[in-house]
């Protein structure tokens, strides 16, 4: 299901860049940043790198060359690498965040982790306060 919502994410940013801005640069930005944006909300690679390639093709074909042509110069092959880029930094973001909320929750409720208290071996000298 993340390869559709991707497409879709995609053409949405697409068609937003393309309202919004009439500078090539400003459009390429929008763009990156609505593939970031998916990364971290998707956190699966393989999706975020489709989302970032697909995003490439509509960046390339549709607001870098209105023409409508996919193009292999050095500055599409740059923009292919920062939607890659972009794709990942993205993705490793979520992953954080996701790992940053898990911990908040597991120091807010120490029942929450179970397998932190169960690490401990029941040792109540080196449990956490609340959970004694």
């Amino acid at each position: 299901m993340l390869l559709p919502a991707g497409f879709v994410w995609a053409v949405g940013a697409c068609v937003v860049a393309a309202l919004a801005f009439s500078e090539a640069a400003a459009r390429i930005i929008v763009m990156a940043v609505a593939v970031a944006v998916f990364g971290a909300w998707a956190r699966r690679y393989f999706a975020a790198l489709a989302t970032g390639a697909m995003s490439w093709c509509f960046a390339t074909g549709f607001l870098a060359h209105p023409q409508g042509q996919l193009a292999f110069g050095a500055d599409d092959l740059l923009r292919l690498a920062a939607f890659t880029a972009v794709a990942l930094v993205g993705c490793a973001w979520g992953y954080v965040r996701g790992a940053r909320r898990r911990h908040r929750l597991m120091r807010a409720d120490p029942r929450r982790a179970p397998v932190m208290l169960g690490r401990l071996h029941g040792r109540p000298e080196e449990l956490p306060h609340e959970a004694q």
